[in-house]
């Protein structure tokens, strides 16, 4: 297969000491690393949220990969953008980072550099460009926006943080899929390693509930491992704007064969995964209105400390007694509900 797709099947995450040979092996076959070179290893860090949450890639993936890395004689780039230093902390990364004595590497810190892609300019991760091979390491979560997040969106993290917040106002799901698949386009990575072992269903990216599933999925090709996913969990991917933008910009290394080996051959599936609804034209701007009007903020964990409002790119927010929200601007780009360091924003169920 093109793609050099390996799914293991059946995890928990106290599962995976055991697979460090096979993943370094992987890594190994599938990437023409030498000694010394930098391997940017990018993680989905969306924010403060505990491991148990499936918000966030789990740490024990991330040491998965870092004891495979080992072996292998390089520099460990492990890397995110990241708003606070607590992030690393609740999320377990910063454990992982004193166990193996490593340097995180917050983009931001870095610089960008710019790089015009279809007449959009993205001011793209300076580090991420300077690695020698790129390891994208991303938690597979269904996606109030954009139905889904895995390996394709996980680059969206690359550009500036300012950037990010501005391009949110492409509202129109099909400019924002070609947004999200040009950056991915910029430096595609040379290997996915993507944390299926537990997802988030419901209303992801950060306010659904976790789902065990027990699969790893590596890969050579994001667009493939997103793929992969997706049709597992049961989405209808023809609908799916980000991997059909995704196709149709040729993103993939696939070939047409392995897509029908999915499509005709699949055993595995997980139906009962509670997607989002996916709705296209007029539908969908119903639905993202009855989304809107769900909104909630929880007084008791608010600390009016204003970062919704500073992450807002509609300026939706406004700092009162606590949060309110002009459902008129508000695009449920989720920014705010991503930022917010108490997870205070959720929605009524």
């Amino acid at each position: 297969m093109h793609n050099n797709l390996k799914i293991i099947k059946d995890l928990h995450y106290q599962d995976l000491s055991f697979l460090t040979k096979d993943i370094s092996e992987y890594i190994s076959k599938n990437c023409n690393m030498k000694a010394a070179d930098r391997v940017a290893v990018k993680l989905n860090l969306v924010g403060p949220f505990e491991p148990q949450k499936a918000a966030t890639t789990h740490p024990e993936v991330v040491r998965s990969v870092v004891e495979a890395l080992l072996p292998l004689d390089c520099e460990i780039v492990l890397c995110e953008d990241i708003s606070e230093e607590n992030v690393l902390e609740v999320t377990g990364i910063k454990e992982l980072i004193k166990d193996y004595n490593l340097k995180f590497y917050n983009l931001r810190d870095y610089g960008y550099e710019s790089v015009l892609v279809e007449g959009i300019e993205y001011m793209y991760s300076s580090l991420i460009e300077s690695c020698d091979i790129v390891i994208s390491v991303p938690k597979y979560k269904n996606h109030m926006l954009t139905d889904f997040t895995g390996a394709i969106k996980n680059m969206y993290g690359c550009i500036s943080r300012k950037q990010r917040k501005e391009l949110h106002k492409f509202i129109d799901a099909g400019d924002f899929a070609n947004i999200i698949c040009s950056i991915y386009s910029i430096r595609i990575p040379d290997l996915i390693i993507m944390d299926s072992i537990v997802c988030m269903e419901g209303m992801g990216p950060s306010l659904g509930e976790p789902r065990h599933l027990g699969y790893l999925v590596l890969s050579t090709d994001g667009v493939f491992a997103d793929y992969y996913m997706s049709k597992l969990v049961g989405y209808e991917t023809e609908n799916l704007q980000v991997l059909q933008t995704a196709f149709k910009r040729e993103l993939t290394k696939s070939q047409i064969d392995d897509l029908k080996m999915i499509d005709c051959g699949f055993q595995d599936k997980e139906e009962n995964f509670n997607r989002v609804p996916v709705y296209i034209g007029k539908y969908r701007k119903k639905y993202m209105d009855m989304l809107k009007r769900t909104y909630k903020v929880d007084d008791s964990l608010c600390i009016r400390c204003g970062a919704c409002v500073d992450a807002c790119p509609f300026h939706a927010i406004t700092l009162k007694t606590i949060p309110e929200f002009d459902r008129d601007k508000c695009a449920l780009c989720t920014c705010c509900m991503e930022l917010c360091p108490t997870n205070a924003i959720n929605y009524k169920k």
